[in-house]
């Protein structure tokens, strides 16, 4: 069986994929994912995602003896909706999903996963590992006005092409993927521990990605009214997200930095945590913000399983799943209320407002409030009439 590995270089760690009975690597897959991770930037959390779906193909040819190098991706995406995951507890089964049970991922995760693979092809058709003139099986050209969730309606965009890829399934873009206000208050209730309680608050009231918060460090929080003593021209309290290399893996993506705002209610909660934080003796040798302080190593920063634990905990506790990043949905969905798309893009640290708009849930009050307060229903209210 093929799985996903963490390999350590002089360079940084990356993820590639091996098999399981001599733990050799796979020459292409290995050759991409160390483009990813080295020549491309991509962050270590990421090529272990690509990783993953790789290994998912490369397993998938050798249930069917087939040769990697032929791809037939839409028996790939069939397989993908019954076969198990290597997380599973039996993932020797051929199959645990089929009729009258839920598909094993959804359209958006085949989505991701067919995307990654072929990315694999692509690269291999750029580095002669496999013969270009196969790439149609993977991509098509389509004219850039009709391409995207928007229609271009540039002068000229009709005589544009632009290369897709041939297998993508829609997803439910009507599925709320934020988590509601009171889920939120009863995970900060829960939690056992200041620096818990912290951490939910700040991922829900800034939007920032898990590894942007864990990778914060005491010298980006600038709390104070004016920061101009600390070298800063940003007025108010805010926070600096700053891509570095960080012992936790913790990882700013595209490493783009940006000034974050806090909402003035934060700032206690981060006294508080301030103030717990600096009565352990270990904890005051790091600059990381998330550090241990209920467990070995003590004063080590926070990482992204440890959140991961947390997040599981409290979902459990609440009744309903909540992850970090659905609090980023949740901050998206209300900071659209008073701001426009423009101002919350750069909040959420996105290239392009498309992205911004997966983020917007409006709320079914709102909904109702656009239905009732429309003209045509005063018209048609019996009590009017």
């Amino acid at each position: 069986m093929y799985r996903a590995f963490r390999f350590c270089t002089d360079a940084g760690a990356y993820w590639s994929v091996v098999q399981d009975s001599d733990y050799s690597a796979v020459e292409v897959a290995d050759r991409c994912l160390q483009f990813l991770r080295f020549g491309r930037g991509l962050a270590e959390s990421t090529t272990r995602k690509y990783a993953e779906a790789i290994a998912l193909y490369y397993r998938f040819c050798e249930e069917r003896s087939a040769d990697w190098a032929s791809p037939d991706m839409t028996a790939f995406q069939m397989w993908l909706r019954v076969a198990p995951s290597p997380l599973h507890p039996h993932p020797d089964r051929t199959a645990w999903a089929g009729p009258g049970h839920r598909a094993a991922r959804s359209n958006g995760r085949l989505n991701l996963i067919t995307y990654a693979v072929s990315e694999m092809f692509k690269y291999a058709a750029i580095e002669g590992y496999w013969e270009p003139s196969k790439l149609g099986l993977l991509f098509e050209t389509a004219p850039a006005k009709h391409w995207g969730a928007r229609r271009d309606r540039r002068p000229g965009a009709a005589s544009t092409m632009t290369t897709r890829r041939r297998h993508q399934l829609r997803t439910n873009r009507n599925e709320r993927r934020d988590a509601p206000i009171d889920a939120v208050k009863a995970a900060v209730g829960a939690c056992g521990n200041l620096r818990d309680a912290f951490l939910i608050i700040t991922l829900a009231t800034t939007g920032l990605r898990r590894g942007e918060a864990l990778g914060l460090r005491l010298s980006d929080i600038h709390f104070l009214p004016s920061s101009t003593v600390l070298g800063c021209q940003f007025e108010g309290a805010h926070l600096h997200v700053r891509p570095r290399e960080n012992s936790n893996a913790a990882r700013v993506k595209r490493d783009k930095p940006r000034v974050v705002p806090v909402a003035s209610t934060l700032v206690p909660f981060y006294d508080q945590y301030r103030h717990e934080r600096d009565s352990c003796r270990a904890a005051s040798a790091s600059d990381y913000v998330f550090v241990n302080l209920y467990r070995q190593p003590l004063g080590e920063p926070m990482k992204l399983h440890a959140i991961n634990e947390l997040f599981s905990r409290l979902s459990s506790h609440v009744g309903q799943k909540i992850t970090p990043h659905m609090l980023r949905h949740t901050f998206g969905t209300n900071a659209a209320r008073e701001a426009t798309l423009d101002v919350v893009a750069e909040l959420l640290g996105h290239a392009t407002i498309r992205s911004t708009e997966i983020y917007l849930h409006p709320d079914i009050s709102l909904q109702r409030r656009a239905i009732e307060g429309g003209s045509l229903s005063s018209l048609l209210d019996p009590k009017a009439t």
